[in-house]
């Protein structure tokens, strides 16, 4: 809702806002999440973490001409179908 209301305010000066949620990404804070074991997230094995390079591949997309479609609207990694579009599968 407030990447629509904010992508509504700023549309007529050029702007183009969504927002990305990649879900959890292979870093290095990752492998320390999994050394404490307190949480669900601490319980996921490495594979199930998506590459770093994915969020940046993406955002990078969204900001050309395929990103207008998701003008306004909350994206995520876990869309297969964006995914596919961005050719990070």
């Amino acid at each position: 809702m407030l990447s629509q209301s904010a992508h509504l305010e700023a549309a007529s000066k050029g702007l183009r806002i969504l927002s990305l949620s990649p879900g959890t990404v292979a870093t290095d804070m990752q492998r320390v999440i999994k050394a404490t074991g307190v949480n669900p997230v601490s319980q996921l094995e490495w594979s199930d973490h998506v590459p770093p390079e994915w969020p940046a591949q993406a955002i990078v997309w969204l900001c050309g001409d395929g990103g207008a479609d998701y003008a306004g609207r909350e994206t995520s990694l876990r869309d297969e179908d964006l995914r596919r579009k961005i050719g990070l599968i």
